[in-house]
């Protein structure tokens, strides 16, 4: 029964990382509607060169730190799953490449909020607007 249990337990962690890098990987980043910000910036709003140029760098600087922390996410997702088929139980090892990923996930998250704020500070005040109304409706904050 106890063995019943502890293969519950790995398998529901297990899908709960999965899904949340599925989400991570085909749903924008980790924060909702990311990419969709992208096209905003780049085909709804008029942008001057310079702020093409600013853009396209902060846009080149986060594919880096992204790929950086997919590769930290991937891992540490390893090193879980190593240590629960190893240990099968909530072990030391466990409990720490579970916060690895966490942490790892956490770290792309704010790294993708911040650079949705270095694009919106690149903007003139009306194009702030239209991003700002975008990005209150991307985490359903009402008008």
């Amino acid at each position: 029964m106890v063995r019943t249990g502890l293969v519950a337990t790995i398998l529901g962690l297990l899908g709960g990382f999965l899904g949340v890098w599925l989400g991570l990987t085909f749903l924008g980043g980790g924060v909702a509607g990311e990419e969709n910000f992208h096209d905003l910036v780049h085909e709804e709003l008029v942008l001057t060169p310079g702020q093409e140029n600013a853009i396209s760098m902060l846009e080149r600087e986060f594919a880096l730190q992204r790929d950086n922390d997919e590769v930290r996410m991937s891992d540490a997702r390893h090193a879980l799953a190593i240590a629960l088929l190893r240990d099968q139980a909530l072990s030391a090892d466990v409990t720490r490449a579970a916060a690895e990923l966490h942490q790892a996930m956490g770290d792309l998250q704010l790294e993708t909020l911040s650079h949705i704020l270095a694009m919106r500070a690149e903007l003139d005040p009306d194009q702030r607007a239209a991003f700002d109304r975008h990005l209150a409706q991307a985490f359903d904050v009402a008008d």
